[in-house]
């Protein structure tokens, strides 16, 4: 697959020049020169070979002041959101056509006390709770790689509730407790606003259990297909008769209780099952059995002035399995189709290509600072030099060649600390 070629030492000596041209129309978007200077250094130090991608190691690296690079990460007063801004009008759009946008969460071990957004949380890279960070992306996807889009550190109610705690760590007064689901639908909000091309929203269900986070998504307009627990969700295959009384909205007396999303699934008959399969990434061909039908969901009754959420269910359970693969409420703006079900229902996995790369490469989980900002721009900028990364192999594609990063670049202090960094590497070789 595209996005697991190597990146290594080689690599990197053969791309590098490129990197000015690429990171030209982003780190234009900082201000001061030596704004620029700051992002170009930092975005090199994560791309060069090392085992350690936090401060100190990469300026040994560099050949530069680390605390030079410390106060650039921690205290420049650049706003990390004007970088993401750039990467979704620059970068994302020479990636092709996107196939889904997928929200989804990572986190990292982390030690002690002081670190912004520590806390004994759920951890998804040890798979059970931990002392961690975790930090909530949204990532689109051409089917083939993942691309960041945004990102935001998800700050427990500890924190929040803290604001001595939060003061001390660099978090605005303004900054509230916000749930993973309200974090990403603001994410979402900024992605749309900057125009990115709109592709099905491909969640976890984290987010798929959420009304609100459903409700959301309509109100922007976009397509979904949530993964959901089917025991926690009720709903009625045929729309029931509602009343409305004292501004509520009640199904009409009489009428059938609805069911769980599991008791229809287990009601789904042999003709409404399709078959369907696909070519894995190691070559083999797997299968399974989709079915999909139109539900409403009692939720939004629950509402002031609510009414019944209608949507598709849709149900990935291998032939022979006890229990489905996974259960999805959905909704499309045209009538689904087993292609479509099928890439909605097997496309998140993209997204740990992306944290996996960041993660072994490019030291997303390697920031040892413990401030807000500082915390944004090392989330930022890693992803800056992730998407360097993918447009590197993207050019090793055949008859693929993207946009972003081709030309000459035209901004001289951007090029002299690349060319002066190059030199200092032909000199240790």
């Amino acid at each position: 697959m595209l996005a697991v070629m190597p990146w290594n030492e080689r690599q990197w000596t053969k791309q590098a020049e490129g990197l000015a041209c690429f990171l030209e129309p982003m780190v234009g978007t900082l201000g001061r020169k030596e704004r620029g200077i700051g992002a170009t250094r930092y975005v090199q130090g994560l791309l060069m070979p090392g085992e350690r991608k936090s401060i100190e190691p990469m300026a040994a690296r560099l050949g530069v002041d680390p605390q030079g690079l410390q106060q650039f990460m921690s205290d420049s007063p650049w706003e990390a959101e004007e970088l993401w801004r750039a990467i979704r009008r620059e970068v994302i759009p020479s990636l092709g056509a996107l196939e889904a946008w997928i929200v989804d969460e990572t986190g990292w071990i982390k030690q002690g006390h002081h670190s912004v957004g520590v806390s004994h949380q759920y951890c998804g890279s040890v798979g059970k709770q931990a002392n961690c960070q975790v930090c909530v992306e949204v990532v689109v996807s051409d089917g083939e790689i993942a691309a960041p889009a945004a990102g935001r550190l998800y700050l427990p109610q500890s924190w929040t509730e803290d604001r001595s705690r939060c003061r001390t760590a660099g978090v605005a007064d303004t900054v509230k407790f916000a749930t993973k689901p309200e974090i990403a639908l603001e994410l979402l909000r900024t992605v749309v606003a900057d125009g990115v091309e709109p592709a099905p929203v491909l969640a976890d269900k984290v987010y798929g259990d959420c009304y609100e986070f459903r409700a959301g998504l309509r109100e922007l307009g976009l397509e979904y297909c949530v993964q959901i627990t089917a025991s926690a969700l009720k709903a009625w295959v045929e729309p029931p008769a509602v009343v409305t009384k004292f501004r509520r909205r009640y199904v009409e007396a009489g009428t059938e209780p609805a069911l769980t999303l599991g008791e229809i699934a287990g009601q789904i008959t042999p003709a409404q099952w399709r078959r369907a399969s696909w070519k894995a990434a190691d070559g083999s061909t797997r299968s399974t059995r989709l079915a999909w039908l139109k539900v409403w969901l009692a939720h939004g009754l629950r509402r002031t002035n609510g009414n019944l959420e209608p949507a598709w269910f849709l149900v990935d359970w291998p032939e022979g399995e006890a229990e489905p693969y996974h259960s999805f409420i959905a909704h499309f703006h045209r009538e689904p189709t087993k292609a479509r079900c099928l890439r909605a229902s097997r496309s998140r996995w993209h997204v740990e290509q992306y944290f996996q790369r960041e993660k072994t490469d490019l030291g997303l989980d390697h920031y040892e600072g413990r401030s807000w900002r500082g915390f944004h721009h090392h989330l930022v900028l890693s992803a800056v030099a992730y998407l360097f990364v993918t447009s590197c192999h993207l050019r090793a594609k055949k008859n693929f060649w993207p946009d972003v990063g081709t030309g000459l670049a035209s901004n001289p202090a951007v090029v002299a600390e690349i060319n002066r960094v190059l030199s200092l590497l032909r000199h240790q070789v």
